[in-house]
């Protein structure tokens, strides 16, 4: 494990993931991870961010949920997520109407 992922894992008892997301693992190109009272929110970057109703959680689920707001396709936030280790997964998602998912995204013609 490189010393970005043992530092970043290492401030997960101090951060909530949203923050962590936020500061280390952000998805890059257009889009933008904003931390939330219950994890993080990810959306187009340079656009407001949108407000986002907090999940009920748990112990093992505080802090460990993605709100997917309209503008992102499914596709990217499957490629954000893939590039997160397994204990800095969201636990809990939630998609915002008008969301999309692009099944020919990275397939080339």
């Amino acid at each position: 494990m490189g010393a970005r992922r043992q530092h970043v894992i290492g401030e997960h008892v101090r951060r909530s993931l949203g923050e962590l997301w936020h500061r280390h693992e952000q998805p890059g190109g257009r889009l933008a991870v904003t931390p939330t009272p219950d994890g993080a929110v990810i959306h187009p970057a340079g656009m407001p961010v949108p407000v986002v109703t907090p999940l009920p959680s748990t112990a093992a689920t505080r802090g460990r949920t993605l709100h997917i707001a309209p503008g992102v396709d499914l596709t990217e936030v499957g490629a954000f997520v893939d590039t997160l280790p397994d204990g800095l997964r969201p636990a809990n998602y939630t998609v915002a109407p008008g969301v999309t998912f692009d099944e020919r995204a990275g397939v080339s013609a």
